[in-house]
């Protein structure tokens, strides 16, 4: 890459000369004002680790009060099984208690330190760019807590709670780099998972902060780059990974996708199922999805909860009494069994709930997709964390997703877990999926949850961050490279390569 060229795309392209006349002059700094800013920042760093520890407090002191009131008799035990049965119901309300304070106590930080945010441009040594600093760790170490919120009908009052303006029935998952006072999200708008949406933008030693607007019924899809500034106009979907285009390219109803973003004059859409079970639910159906989405976020801290309480009244004793290495002992088997024991509640959970995944198509307001959904946060709540990721690039890892349903071949590599409808995927042997690669077998679209297969041959090879969407078959002995997308139905023949954000052809 030759000096003074703008680079972007996947795979990067030159778009042409960059002066950086056009920038301002990098802002001076004075030393004191360095020494102030590093004082700061471990400040901050110790605040934030110790806020996030205060509101599991209160959980405990609940689960306290019930068991001093012999609160659920006949689940007093005194086998560990009973134990843990008795904790993990007591730990439901207990887990609510924690996830409400967190919340609080987040907000409560963001408009004590940063009372209101204004779109404009400020030297990274600033205070507004400390503050900034501040309540973006702030909201990003909230999501070890609130995580299971994203998806469910409460993340909109999340995030309003947090200051951004959120329109009738908006889906919001898993976000990342919002800056809430710069984000306005229309009715009926869908945020998919890992979308980077109006984050700020770091340049020359200043910040520039944009108002980022998604307008009624517009679909952001995952994994997609939203630039801080971007008006979506009504009806607009920005497919999967896709970098989201200029302003003034887009018109109401566009479709968008990859990086440099394609204009689609057309796209598959579905239609035949009434309203009711996409945009205008009734209220019983806002009831029933509120408790599905109610137990699935505070599950999984029950558990935790449960075995955290149990373990600590188990081994008090043997520690009082000078016993250290039984102590040190227990807690390694404990340890080991509590990540297959996640495991296996979450196998279990799928399988009783859901079966075996096939392909369907089913409105976003329906018990297999709550339920579906429910599944997938366990999975990645509690399963992933305690013991998947461990598995990652080991032979450990596929054995553990055939059991999920997925059928992997001997000899694989696999440095991803993200898969969740697992029955759908196929992998020949001695295929690599190198890190955060994606077989992705389900798309939310018109607010309709499409399932597919994904069929991957033998010898394949899959790229860092790669994604294959649903009804899409790669043949034996391919060759995906790096942040490339393989658009669902498409079949990628035999021992070829391809790159892109959408795929084509790898160019010699």
């Amino acid at each position: 890459m030759p000096d003074g060229r703008v680079w972007c795309g996947s795979p990067a392209r030159d778009a042409g000369a960059f002066d950086p006349s056009t920038l301002p002059p990098r802002p001076r700094v004075s030393r004191a004002r360095l020494a102030g800013e590093a004082l700061f920042f471990v400040f901050g760093m110790l605040l934030v680790a110790t806020l996030f520890f205060m509101p599991v407090f209160p959980s405990f002191v609940l689960i306290d009060w019930f068991d001093e009131r012999g609160t659920l008799p006949i689940l007093a035990q005194n086998s560990i099984q009973g134990q843990l049965l008795r904790y993990f119901v007591l730990a439901l309300p207990a887990s609510a208690v924690l996830i409400a304070l967190t919340m609080l106590v987040s907000a409560a930080i963001r408009w004590g330190f940063l009372p209101r945010m204004m779109p404009g441009r400020s030297a990274v040594h600033s205070n507004a760019y400390c503050k900034k600093w501040l309540v973006s760790h702030i909201q990003e170490s909230s999501l070890n807590v609130l995580h299971g919120i994203y998806a469910t009908v409460f993340a909109p009052f999340w995030y309003r709670l947090l200051g951004a303006k959120v329109g009738r029935d908006a889906e919001i998952s898993t976000a990342l780099g919002v800056v809430p006072d710069m984000l306005t999200l229309g009715d009926e708008t869908f945020i998919a998972d890992a979308v980077m949406l109006g984050d700020e933008q770091i340049d020359g030693g200043w910040m520039t902060m944009e108002a980022t607007v998604v307008s009624n019924r517009s679909f952001v899809g995952n994994g997609s780059y939203i630039p801080d500034g971007t008006v979506l106009p009504e009806g607009v979907l920005v497919g999967v990974h896709t970098h989201a285009p200029a302003n003034e390219r887009m018109t109401g109803g566009d479709t968008w996708l990859g990086s440099p973003p394609i204009h689609l004059p057309a796209r598959e859409q579905v239609s035949g199922y009434p309203e009711h079970l996409t945009y205008r639910p009734s209220a019983a159906r806002r009831l029933g999805r509120a408790l599905v989405e109610a137990f699935r976020i505070v599950a999984p801290h029950a558990v935790v909860i449960a075995v955290g309480y149990t373990v600590v009244l188990d081994l008090m004793p043997i520690a009082g009494a000078g016993r250290w290495g039984e102590v040190i002992w227990d807690l390694a088997l404990i340890s080991l069994a509590y990540g297959i024991g996640n495991y296996l509640f979450v196998l279990a959970f799928k399988w009783l709930l859901l079966g075996r995944y096939k392909k369907r198509a089913e409105p976003m307001w329906t018990p297999f997709v709550w339920l579906s959904e429910g599944v997938t946060n366990m999975y990645e709540g509690i399963a992933v964390p305690n013991f998947m990721r461990y598995l990652r690039g080991t032979p450990w890892l596929p054995v553990a997703f055939n059991l999920l349903g997925c059928r992997i071949g001997r000899g694989v590599y696999m440095d991803t877990t993200d898969i969740t409808e697992f029955d759908c995927v196929t992998i020949g042997d001695h295929s690599e999926l190198n890190a955060l690669s994606c077989p992705q077998t389900h798309l939310f679209e018109d607010r309709v949850m499409k399932i597919d297969h994904v069929d991957i041959g033998s010898k394949v090879y899959l790229g860092p961050r790669s994604a294959v969407l649903y009804s899409a078959k790669v043949g034996d002995n391919a060759r995906i490279g790096p942040l490339t997308l393989v658009m669902k139905g498409e079949h990628i023949p035999a021992a070829t390569g391809w790159n892109g954000l959408p795929a084509a052809p790898q160019r010699v």
